[in-house]
């Protein structure tokens, strides 16, 4: 995981609460811990919210605030100017609560970049396949008994390759499809495919090539699907859907 991912990741962490237990998260603080520019960074936005919970447990609760609430009499509301305390504390903590989560908020994680990888880190995290076949008709009846996309096209080049196994992952609740592929000297190649209409930015027919963390990937799509091929990075392979 790099840098940009974790702090993406960190960026929604709230200390205290359950999140550590997330994968994702736990890997996004590991990364934390090696990189000392990501690590202050953390740091600064941890103590900014752990600051304004306990501001918000410092302002007491007026008497009969409840009552007042629920009570069916019409509340005639005070100027400004006449307006308690603690009141104006609060509206001053909303405030500088919605101006730290502005400040901290990470952009959202829905672009075709996002989803490319998080693909990739599945890949890396050496997902077990949840099928260990050389049948790939019998990974695609797999695939659709569990909900992901089987109706697939395998490019030409790549059908030269031996079809290793699969397995469903997923991304924002839309089901994924890995389909994986001996490389040579004992390396994977994977392919991933998505619904296209999961991906606000989803490449178009031609092929786009990057780089993510340790390996090439190439993507592509066609018809209703968007297709991921990812390999090592002095992988040879080209394909041309």
């Amino acid at each position: 995981m790099t840098s940009p991912e974790a702090k993406k990741i960190l960026g929604l962490y709230r200390p205290g609460a359950a999140d550590a237990n997330d994968p994702e998260v736990a890997q996004a603080l590991e990364q934390a811990q090696r990189d000392p520019e990501l690590r202050r960074w953390f740091e600064q936005s941890c103590a900014f919210h752990s600051a304004m919970r306990e501001k918000f447990q410092q302002i007491p609760v007026p008497a009969g605030l409840k009552e007042t609430i629920l009570s069916k009499d019409r509340i005639v509301r005070p100027a400004q100017w006449q307006l308690p305390l603690w009141l104006k504390a609060a509206a001053v903590l909303v405030l500088l609560l919605g101006l730290g989560a502005i400040w901290f908020q990470p952009r959202p994680r829905d672009r075709f970049s996002d989803y490319r990888s998080r693909m990739v880190r599945a890949a890396l995290r050496q997902y077990r396949m949840e099928i260990v076949t050389n049948d790939l008709t019998a990974v695609r009846h797999f695939l659709a008994g569990r909900g992901a996309p089987a109706d697939y096209v395998v490019p030409d080049e790549l059908q030269k390759q031996k079809v290793a196994g699969g397995g469903r992952l997923e991304w924002r609740g839309n089901p994924v499809s890995m389909v994986c592929f001996e490389g040579g000297d004992k390396r994977m190649l994977f392919m991933f495919v998505v619904g296209r209409s999961a991906l606000k930015d989803a490449p178009d027919s031609g092929t786009e090539l990057a780089r993510v963390n340790k390996l090439l990937t190439e993507s592509w799509s066609v018809g209703d699907k968007t297709y991921i091929l990812a390999g090592p990075q002095d992988s040879a392979l080209l394909l041309k859907p």
